[in-house]
Parts: C-alpha cells; sequence; structure tokens
C-alpha cells in the first residue's frame, strides 16, 4: 500500500491511496500515522489552502502558522493542456483532425511526439532526414533516408502515422565511444553528447519548429549523464567518477562535485557546496526542483524546491509518500520522479497472474491536496513483458513508460492519457535505448 505524505517536521499524516480497477481514479478517507523522525531529509512543508480534489487530508501549521515560501516562487498553476477529444474517439488516434504542418514545421502544434534515442532498426511508415543550407544549421527542408541497422540516431516519431524525420545521426568509434540521449523540458528540445569512457559532455538545444540546431553548451569536466537537468537557462550537473583539472577555474574537481552553468556560456561554470541529503535535479522548466528517491532504509520520497543560486534544498516538502512492503516492490517502482504543468509524477509496476498493473502517481506542487492515482492493466501483447526502464517522462497530460519484451525486443513504448485515461502501446520499430515526450500546445 502506498501512503501520501504532506507532512511537517516530526508530525507525520499519512495518507492511504485506494487505487480503482481500469484507469478509474476513487479516493479514501484518510487516517493518521507518525513515522519515525528523519533527521537527514527535508521537512514535509505545510499544507497550503486546501480545494476539493480526488484526494484530501488534513493539514496542520507550525511556528505560529508562518508557512515558508518556496525558493523560486510558486510553480505556474495553468496546465494549458490540449482540449478533451470528442467522444467516441478511439485511444489510437486521441487528437482527432490532426493538424497539416507548414512547410517549416516538422511536429505540427497538438500532436504528440516521440524523441527517441535508437540503435539500429527502423520505422514501419516513413524516415526522413532534415536537410540544410550548405556551411549552415537552417533547416530547409527533409529527404526520404534508409538508415543502417547499426546505425545511432535521435530521432523524432509521430505516433500518430508512424513516420520519423531523423534528428541526427553518429558513429561512435571505438577509440572515442559516445552516445546522445535527448532530454525534454515543456517546449524545449536538449540532446546530450556524452563520451562513455569518462570526459567532455556537450548539450545542444534545438528548435521545436524545424529542428534546426539553436545554441550548445559543454563542459570538459566529467559530467555524469543521465542526471543534468535544464532550468532556468542554467545546467546543473555532477561530476563523475575520475578528478579532472578544470581549465577555467583553476582547479580540480573531484568525484561528486555539483556544479551549474548558464546554458549560453560554457566558460562560467560555478562549484556549489554538496548538501548533506543526497537527491535527483528535476527540471520544472523555469525552477529547479529536487527529489529524494526511495530505499529499503528509508523507503520515503518526495520532491522539494531547490535553491538555483547554492543548490541546497528547501526545508520542506512540496509533495511526498512512504513506500510500504519494500521486499515486494519492483525494482523500477518510484525509482525515478518528472515534472510537468506544475505536477510530479512517480510510476510503479505490480505483477500478478494475469499480468502487469500499473500505477501513475499524480501529485500537485501547488496543492499538497492534489493526488491522484490512474491504475490499469498493462496493454496485451504478442511478445511478454519482462520488465521496465526505470525513466519515464510527461508532457501536457500523456506519460511515456518504457517496458522491456521477452527475446530482446526494445522497440515499444507504453502511452498513457491522463485526459482519456487510455493506455496504449505504440510500436516504433526501433530498437530504442532512451525516449522522451515532446507536445507542443497550438
Amino acid at each position: 500500500m502506498w501512503w501520501k505524505l504532506p507532512l511537517i517536521l516530526n508530525i507525520a499524516l499519512v495518507l492511504a491511496i485506494a487505487c480503482t480497477t481500469t484507469v478509474e481514479v476513487t479516493s479514501t478517507p484518510t487516517e493518521t500515522k507518525t513515522p519515525a523522525p528523519v533527521s537527514d531529509e527535508p521537512t514535509p512543508r505545510p499544507s497550503q489552502e486546501s480545494s476539493t480534489t480526488t484526494t484530501t487530508t488534513t493539514t496542520t501549521t507550525i511556528n505560529g502558522g508562518v508557512t515558508p515560501e518556496p525558493i523560486g516562487g510558486t510553480p505556474e498553476t495553468d496546465r494549458n493542456l490540449r482540449p478533451i477529444p470528442n467522444s467516441g474517439d478511439s485511444s489510437v488516434s486521441r487528437i482527432p483532425d490532426t493538424p497539416t504542418p507548414t512547410p517549416d514545421q516538422i511536429l505540427p502544434k497538438d500532436t504528440l511526439g516521440l524523441i527517441l534515442a535508437v540503435s539500429g532498426g527502423s520505422s514501419n511508415g516513413t524516415v526522413k532526414k532534415l536537410v540544410t543550407a550548405p556551411g549552415t544549421s537552417a533547416v530547409t527542408g527533409t529527404a526520404f533516408i534508409g538508415l543502417e541497422s547499426t546505425s545511432k540516431s535521435v530521432v523524432l516519431f509521430r505516433a500518430d502515422t508512424g513516420d520519423a524525420t531523423v534528428i541526427d545521426s553518429y558513429t561512435s568509434p571505438s577509440y572515442a565511444p559516445h552516445f546522445k540521449r535527448p532530454y525534454t523540458v515543456d517546449d524545449r528540445l536538449y540532446v546530450s553528447n556524452k563520451f562513455t569512457n569518462g570526459g567532455a559532455m556537450s548539450i545542444t538545444e534545438y528548435d521545436t519548429d524545424d529542428f534546426s540546431r539553436e545554441s550548445e553548451w559543454g563542459t570538459q569536466q566529467d559530467a555524469i549523464d543521465p542526471g543534468y537537468a535544464v532550468a532556468g537557462d542554467k545546467v546543473y550537473f555532477k561530476t563523475g567518477s575520475t578528478e579532472q583539472w578544470s581549465m577555467s577555474r583553476g582547479f580540480y574537481n573531484e568525484p561528486g562535485d555539483h556544479m551549474n552553468s548558464p546554458f549560453d556560456s560554457r566558460w562560467d561554470t560555478n562549484e556549489m557546496a554538496k548538501p548533506e541529503l543526497g537527491f535527483a535535479w528535476v527540471s520544472g522548466g523555469d525552477a529547479l526542483y529536487g527529489a529524494r528517491l526511495p530505499s529499503k532504509s528509508n523507503p520515503l520520497t518526495g520532491v522539494f524546491d531547490v535553491d538555483p543560486v547554492t543548490g541546497q534544498p528547501d526545508d520542506y516538502y512540496l509533495t511526498a509518500f512512504e513506500i510500504e512492503d519494500w521486499d515486494t516492490s519492483h525494482p523500477s517502482n518510484w525509482r525515478n520522479v518528472v515534472i510537468s504543468d506544475g505536477f510530479a509524477y512517480w510510476a510503479g509496476f505490480v505483477e500478478g497472474s494475469g499480468g502487469y498493473k500499473i500505477e501513475i502517481l499524480a501529485a500537485s506542487l501547488v496543492n499538497p491536496d492534489v493526488f491522484t492515482v490512474y491504475e490499469f492493466d498493462m496493454p496485451s501483447s504478442a511478445a511478454e513483458v519482462t520488465g521496465f526502464n526505470s525513466t519515464i517522462d510527461a508532457d501536457s497530460g500523456y506519460i511515456l513508460i518504457k517496458p522491456f519484451y521477452a527475446g530482446g525486443d526494445r522497440s515499444k513504448v507504453l502511452i498513457y492519457d491522463t485526459l482519456n485515461e487510455t493506455a496504449e502501446i505504440v510500436d516504433t520499430g526501433f530498437h530504442i535505448v532512451d525516449a522522451q515526450l515532446l507536445f507542443i500546445d497550438g
């Protein structure tokens, strides 16, 4: 059973969440539970003003009822999502009358796109490449191509048509192995290029109309990827396992240093004090957050503000919950947090006799009383599901999950639509190494 903890200091008010059958959300009354105090974690934030929501809870205040303000301001409350499709539309074509793209628009507005890091394979639809003007990065159009079975690429895949556009294709020689992976934040697309034997990493931002290169950031330090975040026009990253000399700052970087750097100035790198609490950076677009990931010794997970200058976590959780029955929990459960439109999302997987059930938790970062659970059966497929990638993504009410299938099949992703409460398996035809969502609101 999973528990939501919108708690304060040593007072823990635990909310039991009851999941419904196939993709309908229900709620249960609150009940009280007091876990042992944890000294090395952020203290849960006092509740903000309650409202009528999917799930409700009781809140308490401390320090004379004064509620600390979150660092960096309050997250945006207007989710500005796409319109709900007409009644009777199938889950395969969630957006009726898909807009026709203009000549300079590769992904139409209000159309779901998947940004894939792939290693081999090919789409069942058309595959195109971007054509640029000679000597520039300006995109002038697209042209049909065929990908080699061993090629590595970053690809835009349209779930509605099955068509793919290659954003970047590259080779990775044995003497300098490297890998490129996508990273989307709001309506922005970044692609990192990391040398896998330790060392430099660069991040390129792409325009999401014609997918031309807009700007690039890089570091010679052994940055950890995945694990960085781009928030408020800064890159936040941690150094890897090797000690390296910093030419710009004149001293050695030690493994585990916490760094930030303006995206438009790769030479201006700042070291931040390492916080006592270990956490993962999570971008909310303009705001920087931290997420404490659960462990058997401490099964609490939650999200809090992080000071964008010092890199230090706030004293209060914006939202949190506790995991019970850790010994029977799937190893990929709740291991990743993604923030979109002012909500934090987690995913868990429950194996049963009839296959897997999936739970998605959606928690508001503005009002801790808004805490929704979606539960549904894993859609059937000819191949058996053998596991799940722990990383997920979310954009405009869509959630992306990456299942593993028997026989090494990595071509499929699961898309869950929280507005229509429908789940769909999308077979891309590519061998997917990483994937992100991109939905540009019109």
